[in-house]
């Protein structure tokens, strides 16, 4: 068991967000929403990167059965919107294989079946129109990108209801401990407040104000 990624799946999204913002990280993906909501996905990324078809017809990719149970599937389609990379086939095998999720710079189809098998799928929206000969996956496990942020084999992808973001491998254990020092504090917060403190004060004692605050 990856002991760094289940420390982060004990944290809300939210906390680890501004764990990045007070470490000046860029890592939170702008306009990607879950397919699914009520399901938290957190592993380490296995990247698929795709190009525009050429000459050829090209290929979607059978990577599947190499991926990892606990993987994260990380598709870069280049936030293309008029062809899917992702449909039903690809979320019986993951489902089944317990693959955590899939996160897409693009669209999936077929999101009945993430529904009914409750996988977690997080991308720019679904759209039905297939990438077979529109399509080519040219590289395995190499550094992609979701939007702005670059993503790397084994970094960790965390989603949940409220978007998704890349942990970086080579500061997980930074990230982690800010965060779990920001939702300690806010914490505290809400347990002040529940015993009648004024959430001004509570904000106060807690320095809530701060605590996504750029450290310098």
């Amino acid at each position: 068991m990856d002991q760094v990624v289940e420390q982060f799946r004990k944290l809300s999204i939210a906390a680890v967000s501004d764990a990045l913002d007070r470490l000046g990280i860029h890592g939170t993906c702008l306009g990607i929403s879950p397919m699914n909501y009520g399901y938290k996905m957190v592993g380490r990324a296995y990247t698929v990167k795709y190009l525009p078809v050429a000459e050829d017809k090209g290929s979607v990719g059978d990577y599947i059965d190499e991926v990892p149970p606990g993987s994260v599937v990380v598709l870069d389609n280049e936030g293309r919107l008029d062809c899917t990379v992702w449909g039903d086939i690809l979320t019986s095998v993951a489902h089944m294989k317990g693959i955590s999720g899939t996160l897409i710079d693009g669209v999936c189809r077929d999101i009945s079946c993430s529904l009914e098998l409750k996988y977690p799928i997080f991308s720019k929206g679904a759209y039905m129109r297939t990438g077979k000969d529109r399509v080519d996956a040219v590289a395995y496990n190499v550094p992609v990108s979701i939007g702005d942020v670059q993503v790397r084999p084994g970094d960790i992808i965390f989603g949940s209801d409220d978007g998704a973001l890349v942990i970086h491998k080579e500061r997980e254990a930074e990230i982690l401990k800010v965060a779990q020092l920001i939702e300690e504090k806010e914490e505290g917060i809400r347990k002040a407040v529940m015993q009648g403190v004024p959430l001004k004060e509570a904000r106060e004692k807690y320095g809530y104000h701060q605590l996504q605050t750029r450290q310098v």
